[in-house]
């Protein structure tokens, strides 16, 4: 068989090879340093030149001279002088050696050529992983724009470096710091005391910035939001449910948020719908006036409504309705609107009110054949056969219905019923209170406008529609050529906020673009200034570059935010539009600042931890990248092969330490601390760590590898080998990284039916067949994963990692259903970390490890604001804020205090302890 020759030779310059290593023997030492910084050995084609360039580099680490002697003598010794032609071809290198004016042109065009190779390399290993297609799709893409981006940085990626050469770049950043003298070593904060605590944030530092859940967007846990198939209770929803959205692209649930027992609010509006949310929600609200909608919250809403000029001016926005299922329906809709409508539902036929020929020929036409009896079993399986006028109703697979099927029943109701008046304003008198209230649903979820009327408890309820088009809703000949004349349907305004009680909320997050829901009565309704003055004072002050990216606010939204602040301008008054003179002054100056601070933003949403990555390289690699800042870590997306919501977040804080270490800058991740804090036995309401972590009491048994049970009090201290549960559900073995007591908790007992009960606090996370869930949300219908007996042979975890599947049948868990949730009162907790498998067995009983964003982190800050908490909170200290330093994996930890300005949504240095704090 003949020999396969390649047909092109990979790009090389011999040439320029040989001058450079020519220059550097005729050079020695004064033109090596200059090569290095440049050049490594496999840059050379060739393996004789390769062999040359590192005998040199041996020879410079040394401190030997470099010349054509000693570089004889070094390739002697180590058996590859001849290998590289002998003393002759050393020769013939100082004869072809360049000048050393021209060193740095001839070492560009070997690096050149050494790039182009290994383009070639990199892009034949990425189209081979394409065809192999054995990785996420996601993955390999990060994987390709990880090596493509690396080479042009002319990066080692994850070489091993010896201690010494460590030592030696350590000592010349020490001598480099001991010439500046200056407390700031990393990227400046613009706080000057936390500034000298933290000394900066540090390059390849992961910083988590922590604080209350944001004080609001919240509604009760019975509150009803609209899903794609049908309505779903706010406590009832979990991150990944899919929901209706404003516009019928996809939305799904990516964060939920407890928000304690709040006082909430009945929002009514003029068609009669109405919701209940608290003061602090949000919402996207138009008026005539202004050009843009606004994104106000209930109070705010409420303010607006005591001036008389507000009332039925101030808008939301409709659904357009085009979630719902696509099941079959047994009666046809038009017919069942009909039938609703002027039908006879009893006795042995089908009989109408109306001897229209248009409605009955429609009539036929619908029924496509079927038989009167087969309609009325139909009708009788509803339950709609034999029931009065007055309890009519429309049944809930229709109200969940598609688009189309909900349109078409509106037809058939007002064709038969219905009434067109002047200006295209439909009504519809019903005598059934359950009838005119699905009619007025269904409008409202077609994004009409419908209220519902009644005189007299004896009169009939009349639906009163508007409809952007209303001769969608009708299709009859002489009602629908009444509906052509031009008009201005109305809109759902806002009538009235009240208060109406105190009660369990709940917060979620979506990923529509928007950051809306719909909710009640098919209401649409709304889903960082500490961080974002850093970025403002990295940008503008320090006149770096910074990338935010947004998951919550719109790009639109942070940049008012930072005008605001930047310029001290109330908030508030730019919201309403009431600005004085002076104020426009200063927005005008504050603008003319940020426009030319290096700020990006990025208001991607629903973004992935990959999408992430990718865009921080390229920033760096186009603009050069000084700080990131993520909004908020709880929105981000792990991949979609992750099992649950807990791997996904560990999958992500490792990734954004790794993406900090790889582009070495500092990366802020704000993320919300649970409510926990807010349920303390003591009255002290300042986080701490430990508000990151799961505990259980001290009495829990922990099963070790040996087979003892041991309480988890007795191993303070140790780092003993534990029995853990594997992504695969295997019983393996995994050594604990650290065990200690963290403090006097609430606790929840959780009772199984095989007698087995742990108490832990409500943060703590069982595995679930939902997947790990907080104590705090399992219920009597879960059941938990327990391990009833050890395999008699444990594989350590370590050797579990590379298995590439699981066959199901190693499987050692099983399920025990949960009989009885209750409190637990207050006791001493403690807490274990167990890093690769991140669980342990508590009893038999799957628990999960101390949280992922607590170890991999190397910086976290905790926010608190006393008078969040408190009402007692004296008059001078109302705007301090405290920075906790929660942890500091190079430094001390402790509190410094700043000032907050809530007008401006600016934080500020406080003066000194002898001066009062003021927020002017």
């Amino acid at each position: 068989m003949p020999l396969e020759v390649p047909t092109r030779i990979p790009p090389h310059n011999l040439d320029a090879e040989r001058a450079v290593l020519g220059a550097v023997l005729l050079e020695g030492r004064e033109a090596l340093p200059r090569v290095v910084e440049v050049l490594r050995a496999s840059d050379f084609y060739t393996e004789a030149h390769r062999a040359m360039y590192q005998a040199m580099l041996t020879l410079f680490d040394r401190g030997a001279p470099v010349d054509s002697l000693t570089l004889s003598e070094e390739l002697r010794r180590t058996d590859q002088l001849q290998f590289i032609g002998g003393p002759a071809a050393i020769a013939l290198l100082m004869e072809e050696a360049s000048i050393a004016p021209h060193l740095g042109s001839y070492t560009a065009i070997v690096r050149d050529m050494a790039v182009l190779r290994e383009l070639i390399q990199t892009s034949a290993h990425i189209i081979g992983q394409a065809f192999d297609a054995k990785e996420d799709v996601q993955t390999l893409v990060d994987d390709a724009e990880k090596r493509i981006f690396s080479l042009a940085e002319r990066r080692l990626e994850g070489s091993a470096l010896p201690v010494g050469k460590i030592l030696k770049n350590t000592f010349e950043y020490i001598e480099r710091l001991y010439e500046r003298k200056e407390h700031v070593t990393g990227v400046a904060t613009g706080f000057e005391k936390l500034d000298l605590e933290t000394s900066g944030f540090q390059p390849s530092d992961f910083i988590i910035i922590a604080g209350r859940p944001s004080m609001g967007k919240a509604q009760p846990l019975d509150a009803r939001v609209k899903t794609e198939t049908g309505w779903t209770r706010m406590g009832e929803l979990r991150v990944g449910d899919a929901l209706a959205s404003i516009d019928g692209r996809e939305s799904l649930v990516c964060g939920v948020f407890p928000q304690g027992a709040r006082q909430v609010y009945r929002v009514s509006f003029s068609d009669g719908r109405a919701t209940e949310c608290c003061a602090e929600h949000l919402w996207r609200v138009h008026h005539r006036a202004w050009p843009e909608p606004r994104v106000l919250s209930t109070a705010q809403i409420a303010t607006l409504l005591t001036k008389r000029h507000n009332r039925h001016s101030l808008w939301v926005d409709t659904p357009s309705g085009d979630a719902g299922h696509a099941e079959p329906l047994p009666v046809d809709p038009w017919l069942l609107g009909a039938l609703l409508g002027a039908g006879e539902l009893s006795g042995g036929a089908l009989r109408f009110w109306t001897s229209d020929p248009e409605i009955l020929a429609r009539v036929a036409e619908r029924a496509d054949g079927q038989a009167a009896s087969t309609v009325i079993d139909a009708l009788r399986r509803l339950r709609l056969w034999d029931v009065a006028s007055t309890e009519r109703f429309v049944p809930e697979t229709y109200m969940d219905a598609r688009r189309g099927a909900r349109v078409d029943l509106l037809r058939g109701l007002l064709d038969t019923a219905g009434v067109v008046e002047q200006h295209g304003t439909l009504r519809l008198r019903a005598t059934s209170g359950r009838l005119a209230r699905a009619v007025a649903a269904l409008v409202r979820s077609l994004g009409g406008w419908c209220s519902v009327r009644r005189r007299s408890p004896r009169a009939p309820y009349v639906c009163t529609i508007d409809y952007a088009e209303p001769k969608e809703l009708v299709t009859i000949s002489s009602k629908l050529i009444r509906t052509l004349t031009p008009r201005r349907p109305r809109r759902p305004t806002f009538v009235a906020v009240e208060p109406t009680r105190v009660t369990e909320t709940r917060c979620i997050a979506v990923t529509h673009p928007s950051q809306l829901y719909v909710t009640d009565d098919h209401v649409v309704t709304h889903n960082t200034a500490f961080a974002l003055n850093i970025v403002q004072h990295v940008g503008v002050t320090l006149r770096g570059t910074a990338l935010v990216l947004s998951l919550e606010m719109s790009a639109q939204q942070l940049v008012q935010r930072m005008l605001c602040s930047e310029a001290k301008v109330d908030s508030q008054a730019v919201r309403t539009g009431f600005l004085s003179s002076s104020d426009w002054h200063r927005l005008t100056a504050a603008a003319g600042r940020l426009s030319e601070a290096k700020i990006f933003i990025d208001d991607s949403p629903g973004l992935t931890v990959l999408e992430a990555r990718a865009k921080a390289r390229r920033m760096k690699a186009e603009h050069g990248l000084d700080l990131l800042v993520i909004d908020y870590l709880q929105l981000m997306r792990g991949r979609a092969a992750l099992d649950n919501r807990q791997q996904e977040i560990s999958e992500i804080s490792r990734s954004l330490k790794a993406l900090a270490k790889e582009l070495n800058i500092p990366v802020v991740a704000l993320s919300q601390l649970s409510r926990a804090v807010e349920a303390r036995a003591q009255r002290d309401f300042r986080p701490q760590l430990s508000d990151l972590r799961e505990c259980v009491t001290g009495d829990t048994l922990v099963l070790l590898s040996d087979g003892r049970r041991v309480p988890i009090e007795g191993l303070v201290g140790t780092a003993p080998e534990v029995l853990a549960m594997s992504p695969r559900g295997t019983i393996v073995s995994a050594k604990t990284e650290r065990i200690w007591r963290v403090g006097r908790r609430r606790l929840v007992m959780i009772r199984l039916a095989c007698g087995r009960s742990i108490r832990a606090t409500q943060e703590h996370r069982l595995f679930s067949q939902r997947g790990w869930v907080r104590v705090s949300e399992l219920t009597t219908r879960d059941g938990l994963a327990v391990v009833d007996h050890i395999p008699p042979a444990v594989r350590d975890y370590a050797d579990t990692v590379d298995d590439t599947h699981g066959d199901g049948k190693g499987v050692d868990i099983a399920w025990d259903r949960i009989v009885e949730v209750r409190p637990a009162g207050h006791e001493h907790v403690f807490d274990l970390t167990v890093p690769g498998p991140e669980s342990w067995l508590a009893d038999g009983i799957v628990s999960h490890n101390s949280g992922a964003l607590e170890q991999d982190s190397d910086v976290i800050l905790f926010l608190y604001r006393a008078r969040v908490y408190r009402e007692d909170v004296p008059p001078e200290e109302e705007n301090i804020a405290e920075v906790i330093i929660g942890k500091q994996r190079n430094g001390p930890t402790g509190t410094v205090k700043v000032v907050f300005l809530p007008q401006y949504a600016r934080f500020e240095n406080a003066a000194d302890h002898h001066r009062q704090p003021s927020p002017f």
